[in-house]
């Protein structure tokens, strides 16, 4: 029966060293991750929400389209409605009762065209958002990279017991939590 090969006791100062260096580096790692797939996850519901306001504009648009079309409409009836004369009951009637749907269509008009003005404000807010989170999803993403490589390049130095590898790791390491952490910053 084959012997299972003993494990070597990792009493090396440089290996202790470099295996902490690694840990540290996967701790930072994980956090600037986190950070990363939070950011992402907030742009994609901000730009959902940006979808749905500005779908909602579409809607106050078209129904203000519809009022100003009905009031144009209206506009058109009003003379064959006063050629009728005044002492008709039924004219005077007829006309008032236009003169109020003019109105209304012209203040539900007026209405939609002003709630549109605050609909866009929402929405470019949400795009604006959307895009913040983005740029920190793309700093914590640069930053991950660097780390990842560095633990790597750590993980050599141990194999091959050179400290010029440990050096570039460590570099490398400080360079993605700078980057990494910068996007906490944004």
């Amino acid at each position: 029966m084959s012997e299972t090969p003993e494990i070597p006791e990792a009493n090396d100062p440089f290996s202790q060293q470099v295996a902490i260096t690694i840990a540290l580096l996967a701790v930072v790692l994980a956090v600037i991750e986190n950070k990363g797939d939070n950011a992402k996850t907030d742009a994609i519901i901000k730009t959902s929400e940006a979808s749905n306001r500005w779908g909602y504009y579409q809607s106050k648009s078209i129904k203000q389209n519809i009022y100003e079309t009905e009031l144009e409409i209206l506009s058109y009836l009003k003379p064959v409605v006063s050629e009728a004369g005044t002492v008709d009951p039924e004219a005077t009637a007829h006309r008032k009762a236009l003169s109020a749907s003019m109105a209304k269509a012209a203040a539900t008009a007026k209405r939609y065209d002003s709630e549109k003005g605050d609909i866009k404000k929402e929405a470019e807010q949400f795009e604006a958002a959307a895009e913040a989170n983005s740029k920190i999803n793309d700093r914590c993403d640069q930053g991950a990279l660097s780390l990842q490589i560095a633990v790597v390049v750590c993980s050599v130095a141990i194999l091959s017991r050179w400290r010029l590898f440990w050096y570039i790791g460590l570099g490398l390491g400080v360079a993605g939590a700078l980057i990494g952490l910068s996007a906490f910053r944004l």
